[in-house]
């Protein structure tokens, strides 16, 4: 993929499937910024970043305020120039049963995965709007928000589904300009996050790691999870030349668990 001349800007992109696409579009020949809630993550993959040849700057974001957002957006373009590819995937998680969550969990929850997911958009759609020459934003949300019923918790789901009502409605707005708004629902990904969510969900069903593993890669109808590889090598698609008539939809990533 040629994404020489390009600055993607990874939110979450320090671990994950947020690194894992952070690299591929640095394969691809762009610049990257990375940015993440870790600062060390963040300098770490930025490092790797730089060391394969590419430009790469790292920031600390906690997407769910909205005055660092500005403040990522105005440091990414004083230094690489531009901002040309938005990988909108920071979020978070808990496993939480329905009847325990609070409204404390509820806020947490959606103060970064709808908010701070809605105000990336924004901010950085309007900067591609100024710098004239089109982009592509791709989302993360879930097949959470499309309905799995085994769902992570009650509010992350709600959050998901917000994501790809908030691409729709971006995509509508930015195609005059130019600008791609899509969004990826990954099923189970083998990352950090899953671990925590196994580890939660073993205490409270009183089996061991793996068995509660086993059980959810028994609902993949493909019979394996995803690696962070498989979401990311989507983002890559979706922000080069092959899609550049595809706007507004949510792709699954998922083996098959949600077919629609």
């Amino acid at each position: 993929m040629d994404f020489e001349g390009k600055v993607a800007l990874v939110t979450g992109g320090g671990r994950g499937i947020g690194k894992a696409a952070a690299m591929k579009f640095a394969e691809g020949g762009a610049d990257i910024v990375i940015a993440d809630i870790d600062p060390q993550t963040a300098k770490d993959t930025s490092e790797e970043i730089s060391a394969v040849g590419r430009n790469s700057i790292s920031i600390s974001l906690d997407i769910g305020d909205i005055s660092q957002i500005q403040s990522m957006l105005d440091e990414a373009v004083s230094k690489l120039g531009s901002v040309d590819i938005l990988f909108n995937n920071a979020g978070l998680t808990r496993h939480i049963s329905f009847f325990d969550i609070e409204e404390k969990h509820w806020d947490q929850i959606n103060r970064v995965n709808a908010k701070g997911a809605f105000f990336c958009m924004q901010k950085i759609g309007s900067q591609m709007v100024k710098q004239g020459t089109g982009g592509r934003i791709i989302n993360t949300a879930s097949i959470a928000g499309k309905g799995y019923r085994r769902a992570s918790n009650a509010a992350y789901a709600a959050s998901k589904g917000a994501v790809i009502a908030m691409t729709h409605s971006a995509a509508s707005v930015l195609a005059e300009h130019d600008i791609n708004v899509n969004a990826i629902c990954p099923g189970i990904v083998q990352t950090d996050m899953l671990s925590n969510i196994l580890s939660l969900r073993s205490t409270e069903v009183g089996l061991s790691i793996d068995a509660v593993k086993e059980m959810m890669t028994e609902e993949i109808p493909l019979g394996r999870p995803n690696d962070a590889d498989d979401v990311a090598a989507l983002a890559v698609f979706l922000a080069g030349p092959g899609s550049r008539n595809i706007t507004g939809q949510a792709f699954n990533v998922d083996g098959g668990m949600i077919m629609h």
